[in-house]
């Protein structure tokens, strides 16, 4: 036999040997990978309802019914929770009380208005361009306020550059679909933070019916006098902003405040820089223009306590009930002054009487300024 030959037997024989061999190889790898696919998408399924199970558990969008499993909701975003809260509640309930403002405002608490439905709508980092387009919204979506609440900060009447800033449509923050809600990675991150109490918020949190609390052992607040950053100049150009609010809501009521601060940090970062006759001409001209306006930035025995605010800037749930209950006109709170009940030079001289004396029992006159004229840098 020759080589030409043993090759040919030799492959006749494997070929008639073969498909008694990869018969039952085939069929095994056919159901290994039929059980491969199976269990991927059981998996797959399981994983894909734990995450969902969970997010709808915390609902850390607020897009259905909060934190059913403790109880306690975060805002990781103001902006589309509390849109959210907005757009599934204004059917149910009859909002007559809107509130707007920054942070700083947050801490009120919607029930503390015993005479109205209000809506909270403060936001974390608001500044006036927000107020306008969310008032702008909320007319929009057919709500017509008897009240509205505002609060007001004094940054903004500081100079900076102010470009043009595009309307923010405000319904396209609404989360869309429980798809979007609950089957996320990143909502199962807020998810994971939240059973952590990894607030954003370290002063309070929101409780089940989405109202304030303060936490039992927030940041301790350490107060001081330090050197104030350069001067800043005053642009009054957001007077005629502010004011013109009022077109949204017509027939409503516009009772406005200066949200408290304290009183370092009034000497710090307002008078130190400038800025104190600047902000009080601001909040002075609009009480002409509101119904109504407080101001509890003004040093008292609220602002001088630092067991009252967590960072010297946001107020405690507690020091925001009282301040509900003064916009009411339910209490004879000295607390804060009733901003439209003076001319301007009444009212900067019970300021200035109040900054002055706080110096002096922390032995820090050398920080006053005996000028009696009005020091303001205006922005022409």
């Amino acid at each position: 036999m020759n080589f030409k030959s043993a090759a040919i037997g030799f492959f006749k024989s494997v070929k008639r040997r073969s498909p008694e061999m990869s018969t039952p190889e085939i069929d095994k790898k056919n159901n290994n990978t039929k059980f491969s696919f199976s269990l991927y998408g059981l998996v797959t399924s399981f994983l894909l309802g734990s995450v969902a199970g969970i997010n709808w558990l915390i609902d850390p969008l607020w897009y259905g019914n909060g934190n059913i499993l403790t109880g306690k909701n975060f805002a990781f975003n103001e902006r589309i929770t509390k849109t959210n809260l907005f757009l599934r509640t204004k059917d149910k309930v009859d909002y007559d009380c809107i509130i707007l403002g920054s942070s700083r405002v947050t801490a009120l608490r919607k029930s503390e208005f015993t005479n109205h439905n209000c809506f909270n709508y403060a936001l974390k980092g608001a500044e006036l361009p927000d107020f306008v387009d969310y008032a702008n919204f909320i007319n929009n979506q057919g709500i017509e306020p008897d009240i509205v609440y505002i609060g007001i900060d004094g940054l903004n009447f500081v100079e900076k550059e102010r470009k043009e800033q595009q309307p923010i449509d405000v319904q396209s923050l609404q989360t869309k679909s429980p798809l979007e809600a609950y089957l996320s990675a990143d909502v199962l991150l807020f998810s994971a933070m939240t059973l952590l109490g990894l607030s954003p918020d370290p002063g309070n949190f929101y409780d089940q019916n989405f109202e304030p609390v303060d936490f039992a052992n927030p940041p301790t607040y350490d107060p001081e006098f330090y050197d104030p950053a350069e001067l800043q100049r005053c642009d009054l150009s957001s007077v005629e902003t502010f004011a013109s609010l009022q077109e949204f809501f017509t027939n409503a009521k516009f009772v406005a405040y200066v949200p408290p601060r304290s009183a370092w940090s009034i000497v710090n970062d307002t008078y130190g820089r400038g800025l104190m006759d600047c902000y009080l001409l601001a909040f002075h001209e609009l009480s002409q223009r509101f119904d109504v306006m407080y101001d509890f930035s003004i040093p008292s025995a609220v602002t001088k306590n630092p067991d009252n605010t967590f960072d010297g800037s946001h107020y405690s749930v507690t020091v925001n009930n009282r301040i509900a209950k003064i916009l009411q006109r339910e209490s004879d709170d000295t607390f804060g002054i009733r901003v439209d009940q003076y001319n301007f030079d009444d009212y900067r001289a019970i300021y200035r009487q109040q900054l002055q004396e706080f110096l002096a029992e922390n032995d820090q006159l050398k920080r006053w300024d005996d000028r009696p004229e009005i020091l303001i840098d205006l922005v022409q």
